[in-house]
């Protein structure tokens, strides 16, 4: 309980102190008056006024050198007079500044663009998503600009990145089925993870699972083998009983903002649970917000007869820049308890959105894991913690993907008796 204690206040000061960041980046760098200025130059550059609105941009800098809106107005209005040299030197001189400025970043990609340099428009794309890898304002320039450019495999991939970023996205979707062979790409994945532990006896458990997944113009398919096997102290690498399980997941979107989990599984082997089911609804909010709500489901068939177990789950995810932070818990009524497991992540995007390492703390048993897919319902009445490494890169022209994975979990089996568990995952996918 104080370890569950600790970890929710650790989460409550995350967040607490991203809302700060998040608070801080949008404070406006002008007074009032400058803002109201500003405002006036954007009217009068929008109605066609734009040397007019470039004199008062002017007035504004030289009050305040540091209001970049008005030099970023300034570039772009130069640059919709074709005055690209000019327009350039504004907008880099906000990045000798204001290295990440996001919206100088953007003018300078649509710059790039007019002025038909699209190799630099897409430097700035790449130059962009190293601090704001889940942008989709720069992935839609970028796959905009690469179908120009006749890069349509590098197309392909971008839109793939932009939805699993948002499902949900309009422009996404429809750039998805404007793409001629969008319909015929798939993508395999294989992943393997393995679990140890010696207390109070020696346990080795390892799932192979092949995947193949399937973008869709409503979402993505995907089917799945698992292949499960628990080997004993003094057993080869693979004992005589391999568990077999097959699954189908569904991530439809419904809304712009939204879209589902959709999950079934069956196994005929008492390893896995004979059924095991699962549905989520994920809707964006606003500030880059994210929240679900769900449950899964697992039925157990053991000596004692069958058993069906409802796991109710919701999560709060927040992007801050190129990082990632969540916090997800799984709630198992049983009797008259409730059992409970709270996971918290946070990731830090390197150069996009697809290379990342990350670090995963918890309490409990999830579900969604390898370890929770067992036909063993006692591990949802263990008291754990844990904490879990990642990284994910890609190579191959981005063609694969891969994401190494390494943990270690302190667990209750019994009252007042620990045991250390060691977790390896591997899993590589590749697009077709």
């Amino acid at each position: 309980m104080i370890r569950l204690l600790r970890l929710f206040i650790v989460t409550i000061f995350i967040f607490l102190q991203v809302g700060y960041l998040f608070a801080q980046e949008n404070v406006s760098g002008g007074e009032l008056n400058l803002t109201q200025e500003f405002k006036r130059a954007q009217k009068l550059a929008f109605e066609g006024n734009r040397e007019e609105a470039r004199l008062i941009c002017a007035a504004i800098l030289k009050e305040n050198p540091k209001y970049y809106d008005a030099r970023i107005l300034t570039g772009r209005t130069l640059a919709w007079d074709k005055k690209y040299e000019e327009s350039r030197k504004e907008l880099i001189r906000v990045l000798e500044d204001d290295v990440d400025n996001r919206d100088a970043v953007l003018a300078l990609i649509d710059l790039e663009k007019w002025s038909g340099d699209l190799s630099k428009a897409l430097f700035y794309c790449d130059y962009g998503q190293s601090f704001y890898p889940r942008e989709e304002k720069f992935l839609i320039r970028k796959i905009k600009l690469q179908q120009q450019a006749g890069l349509e495999s590098k197309s392909l991939q971008t839109i793939n990145d932009l939805l699993e970023i948002n499902p949900g996205s309009e422009e996404g979707n429809e750039l998805f089925k404007k793409h001629t062979s969008a319909f015929s790409k798939y993508t395999l994945s294989l992943k393997h993870d393995f679990e140890h532990f010696s207390e109070p006896y020696v346990r080795r458990w390892h799932i192979t699972s092949l995947q193949l997944s399937k973008r869709n113009s409503w979402g993505s398919l995907m089917g799945r083998v698992n292949l499960g096997d628990l080997i004993s102290d003094g057993e080869g690498f693979w004992s005589k009983d391999v568990a077999r399980q097959f699954e189908i997941d569904a991530y439809p979107r419904t809304t712009s903002t939204a879209y589902m989990y959709l999950s079934y599984g069956y196994s005929p082997d008492n390893l896995f649970p004979q059924h095991r089911a699962g549905a989520e609804w994920y809707q964006k909010l606003p500030r880059k917000f994210e929240a679900s709500a769900g449950m899964r489901f697992m039925r157990f068939n053991g000596s004692s007869g069958a058993k069906n177990v409802f796991i109710y789950t919701g999560s709060i995810g927040k992007y801050y820049r190129n990082y990632w932070f969540s916090l997800r818990g799984y709630f198992t009524p049983k009797n008259s308890e409730v059992s409970r497991s709270f996971i918290f992540t946070t990731r830090r995007y390197l150069r996009d959105a697809k290379q990342y390492v990350g670090i995963e703390l918890g309490t409990g048993t999830s579900p969604d894991e390898a370890r929770g897919n067992v036909a063993d319902f006692s591990t949802y009445k263990y008291d754990s913690w844990k904490v879990k490494f990642s990284y994910q890169d890609q190579l191959l022209e981005k063609r694969l993907t891969y994401l190494l994975r390494a943990g270690f979990e302190k667990e209750e089996y019994q009252v007042n008796e620990k045991r250390n568990i060691f977790s390896f995952s591997l899993k590589l996918s590749y697009a077709l």
